[in-house]
């Protein structure tokens, strides 16, 4: 337990090391990047960049790069395309933060191998088991494996989470906009390019889906896969109904944005009453505790040192 324990302390302090060395080599280069972020437009980001800034990452970045694409396209040949349909729905949920499910795939062998690879060369050939070193490596090398998925989870919660707040606001702006006059794609695109956050993107994307040749009706069925948020799909479900039945978007909006505000309070209720027994474990197992010692630990002491006698 202990050589577990060392090693994986020290597979901890060789990660931390390899970081800080990288962040002080690129340091220059990501202040550059987040003050470029912050300050300028990304078009005006690609025609200012600094070309020393480029000199250097044409070396070490280019480098990985062209390693990276012949990574995707050997692994594009061996994954299957199920496989790779179930990534990309798993991306799709969580907003893409990999460019495509080969990408994902790639990072997930690689994490696993950089968690792995390390242990064996380092601690291998000194060690008195190997069999533990080897085990050691195949459990790092699932947890890297399995690792990001927990990560597309997590974002896939929070960006439904996202959604969900910013849905009130978002159609009551909307519907204040088709009340002036507006009609709802032009309310549509005027409310996502003000607004940022997950819930503006995929209108975004729906508006150019809908440039593009498509209707309405197929880009809002699109736009209801695309977010695994129930509020969310049954408003779209009743907004391609209304539009189907030719019923006014501003009627509907509104009485939406009012269902909308109801769910969420009873969404706020139903955490309230959860509350009293998700505190239950903590209370019995940590709270209660330390007050029984704290109160009987004297009771005790005194009862067995002294006796029940005076």
């Amino acid at each position: 337990m202990q050589d577990i324990l060392f090693l994986l302390l020290t597979a901890s302090f060789l990660t931390f090391l390899l970081a800080g060395i990288l962040l002080t080599i690129f340091k220059r280069e990501l202040a550059f990047n987040d003050r470029v972020n912050k300050y300028f437009d990304e078009s005006i980001k690609n025609q200012k960049e600094d070309p020393l800034v480029k000199g250097k990452e044409s070396g070490f970045r280019s480098l990985i790069q062209i390693y990276w694409n012949k990574g995707t396209q050997l692994l594009t040949k061996k994954v299957s395309k199920t496989d790779l349909k179930k990534l990309d729905m798993l991306l799709r949920d969580s907003g893409y933060p990999f460019k495509s499910a080969v990408d994902f795939r790639l990072f997930q062998m690689v994490l696993g191998t950089a968690l792995s690879l390390p242990i064996i060369l380092l601690f291998m050939p000194g060690a008195d088991s190997k069999l533990t070193i080897w085990m050691l490596a195949i459990v790092l090398a699932l947890l890297g494996f399995r690792l990001p998925v927990f990560y597309l989870g997590k974002k896939k919660t929070a960006r439904i989470k996202e959604i969900n707040i910013e849905m009130p606001d978002f159609f009551d702006t909307v519907n204040l906009l088709l009340e002036a006059g507006m009609g709802l794609d032009l309310a549509l695109s005027e409310v996502s390019r003000k607004n940022k956050g997950p819930l503006s993107v995929e209108f975004l994307q729906t508006l150019d889906d809908m440039k593009l040749g498509k209707s309405r009706r197929e880009a809002f069925y699109e736009l209801r896969n695309r977010v695994p948020s129930h509020s969310f799909q049954s408003i779209i479900t009743s907004l391609i109904q209304a539009d189907s039945l030719g019923i006014g978007m501003a009627k509907v909006l509104g009485n939406l944005t009012v269902r909308i505000r109801e769910q969420r309070r009873e969404a706020a209720r139903e955490q309230a009453m959860k509350a009293p027994v998700k505190m239950l474990f903590p209370m019995v197992f940590f709270i209660f505790p330390s007050l029984f010692i704290v109160i009987l630990g004297p009771l005790v002491i005194t009862l067995v040192t002294k006796g029940f006698g005076v």
